[in-house]
């Protein structure tokens, strides 16, 4: 079988001096943490996971090259957002979706954060993650700062920082030059929501508290800023104000689709379709997020230029879906497939998050099996993904009593990329008493944590 590009991510932590270690996880367990913003868990962690600067460069190079692919993948099936929608039979109504936006747009990609499971030192994308949602940041980068320097030499070190390279994206997305002339101003919005991360933060005022250094990284880079609430926007297809500023480019970390205020999506769906404001990350990128792109690119293996076959078959765990629209004749193979495999694949929805709708054949009973995965996809489309056995590491954690523990864990590992940039990283892994097999996610009780680097020799 052709493999990917040689890239291999290993926790270096226990060949860091031991006295720095002792130290390190000392200060941390002394100091006054919590959560990770809306990010929460019953634990957090008391050391990060530590990679060689170069594996991680590698490693957020490879990510954008399965990002790259998965986008040859959607523009083979579509040319425009609203194509793209029809092609993954999504027939949800997303408020802020340009159903014309070409899939030819680089915004598409603007920010993504895909998820990996690493087994024998290789990456493994189990999930693309695009849109505006991406979400922990600035907690993630304090967390980093805070671990960097509890190391007595200064190494390892701190990532990339997410959010300035977000900010420089951001100045990126205002166009030039300004109509009217003057600075570009920049629009950081509160919202109220019954889900995301305004319904966990639990109120506008922690919102803002948590999208004040975005705000501050922006201005940093020399635009101007208005941190307002979405009801305050005036205006629609001619432009968008918020008093008497007007704004060019909405820093946007929400789904139209989950927003309480339909009046304000509505003023800033006017102004989005008729192009007079910018949204940082367009809506449309959230559909690439569907794990049934995945699949397509399995399907598309003999399209792909040699290097890129390769990329897929070695980094993207094959996957096939099942669902609406598909020929009786493909979904007869792709459920001959599952129950011939069933003890190596787990089926998720495709638009699913959190874990939800996950389950591992291996738990099913076999006489279930196809039974379980034909009425699912009469109803939704489902994905079926080859299971992966994650590497484990040693963690450290404490919970809010004060209890620390140590227990040999799975990880997740999620670069941040900004333009195709690896900036940051999101790392979760299992907890103590986390059942073997579970999804990694906080859903499902994992902690979050981040990365330093180790420079290379």
């Amino acid at each position: 079988m052709e493999r990917g590009p040689d890239v291999t991510l290993c926790d270096l932590w226990p060949r860091l001096p031991g006295g720095a270690r002792s130290e390190l996880m000392r200060r941390a367990a002394e100091a006054d943490w919590w959560v990770l913003d809306a990010l929460p868990s019953r634990w957090e962690a008391l050391r990060p996971l530590v990679f060689a600067e170069a594996d991680y460069q590698r490693f957020g190079e490879l990510a954008a090259g399965v990002l790259r692919c998965a986008l040859l993948a959607c523009r083979r099936r579509a040319g425009t957002a609203g194509e793209l929608c029809r092609a993954l039979d999504d027939h949800r109504e997303p408020r802020l979706l340009d159903p014309a936006q070409p899939l030819s747009d680089p915004a598409l990609l603007r920010v993504a954060r895909p998820d990996a499971l690493v087994a024998g030192g290789r990456p493994w994308f189990v999930e693309l993650n695009t849109g505006p949602n991406v979400y922990g940041v600035p907690g993630l980068e304090r967390r980093a700062a805070a671990f960097a320097r509890g190391w007595p030499d200064g190494a390892p070190a701190e990532p990339p920082s997410t959010l300035r390279a977000r900010a420089v994206a951001l100045a990126g997305a205002v166009p030039e030059p300004v109509p009217g002339g003057g600075r570009r101003r920049v629009l950081v919005p509160t919202w109220r929501a019954a889900s995301g991360i305004a319904a966990k933060l639990g109120g506008a005022g922690a919102l803002r508290r948590y999208l004040r250094p975005a705000a501050e990284a922006a201005e940093a880079v020399g635009l101007e800023v208005t941190v307002a609430d979405l009801s305050e926007v005036r205006g629609g297809a001619a432009g968008l104000w918020v008093g008497g500023d007007r704004v060019d480019v909405v820093f946007n970390q929400f789904v139209g689709s989950v927003v309480a205020d339909t009046a304000a999506l509505g003023v800033l769906r006017e102004a989005v379709r008729a192009r007079s404001v910018r949204l940082f990350v367009p809506e449309a990128a959230c559909l690439l997020s569907a794990k049934q792109v995945l699949a397509w690119m399995h399907e598309d293996l003999d399209l792909y230029a040699p290097e890129d076959r390769a990329l897929v078959l070695g980094h993207v765990p094959w996957t096939a879906w099942l669902g609406p629209g598909q020929s009786a004749e493909r979904r007869r193979d792709v459920l001959a497939r599952a129950v011939r495999e069933r003890a190596g694949l787990v089926v998720k929805p495709s638009r699913g998050h959190g874990g939800t709708g996950f389950v591992a054949g291996v738990e099913v009973a076999a006489g279930d099996w196809a039974g379980l995965l034909a009425r699912r996809s009469r109803e939704e489309t489902l994905v079926l993904q080859h299971r992966i056995v994650p590497d484990t590491t040693w963690m450290h954690v404490r919970s809010a009593d004060g209890t620390r523990e140590t227990a040999r864990v799975p990880f997740v590992v999620s670069p941040f990329l900004v333009n195709g940039r690896t900036a940051g990283a999101y790392v979760r892994h299992g907890s103590p008493g986390t059942a073997s097999g579970a999804p990694v996610n906080t859903a499902a009780g994992a902690v979050s944590n981040t990365v330093l680097l180790l420079p290379s020799p």
